[in-house]
């Protein structure tokens, strides 16, 4: 009898002390808490890259970015573009409202209009960038934590799209994945697709280095 109670016993055993399974974390509170350190950003570097779909800047199709950021509003970075089957690359500085690109056939500096060019800047934008981006997320999930991020999925609406990809998308709805650093908030990672002419785009956003030090200044022109 105590032989055949054996198997029994020992599976009643084995869900007793299993170990419970962990509760999801609170995607808002994740966010808010993402919102709070990215608000206080000084300096970061980035990264940048499209894949799928082509889209273009000055004529010439976009492939990535690596560059650096300096509050509270300065960026550069080097751009790589392709043009037929030429890969080019091509350098931006923007420091407040100003952008200067180099020209891919000389080399030099050259102004653009306001409002143009590739000025990944606007991503930390208090008022447009990722502290707005963050509390306008909607259907925000929890996916789980991977080697210390926070991973999210949600929806960006329809007018943050535009500034995620500094410009080069549309204004449209499109649903992200997201990592946040499970230390100290910061936003690590983000994938998103948009939808356009020539078909759909990927791209992945890869922030680091924050706090490291970092000065930006209005390159020599002429």
């Amino acid at each position: 009898m105590w032989r055949r109670s054996l198997p029994a016993l020992a599976l009643v055993l084995a869900a007793c002390s299993g170990a419970p399974e962990a509760t999801p974390l609170d995607p808002g509170a994740l966010l808010e808490r993402t919102r709070t350190a990215m608000a206080a950003v000084e300096t970061a570097a980035f990264e940048m890259t499209r894949s799928g779909a082509p889209v273009t800047i000055e004529g010439f199709e976009f492939t990535s970015a690596v560059g650096r950021y300096a509050a509270p509003a300065s960026a550069e970075a080097v751009l790589q573009v392709r043009a037929a089957d030429i890969t080019v690359q091509m350098g931006t500085i923007s420091v407040g409202a100003r952008t200067w690109l180099t020209n891919p056939l000389t080399g030099r500096w050259e102004e653009l209009r306001p409002g143009t060019g590739f000025n990944p800047a606007v991503l930390f934008d208090p008022e447009a960038g990722w502290v707005a981006l963050l509390g306008d997320l909607t259907d925000v999930t929890f996916v789980a934590t991977e080697a210390g991020n926070h991973h999210l999925t949600a929806t960006v609406p329809a007018a943050r799209v535009e500034v995620l990809t500094a410009g080069f998308a549309t204004a449209q709805s499109a649903p992200i994945d997201l990592w946040l650093d499970e230390s100290t908030g910061h936003i690590r990672r983000l994938e998103l697709s948009t939808s356009g002419d020539a078909g759909v785009s990927d791209w992945t956003i890869t922030l680091s280095a924050y706090g490291e030090p970092v000065q930006i200044e209005p390159p020599a022109v002429g």
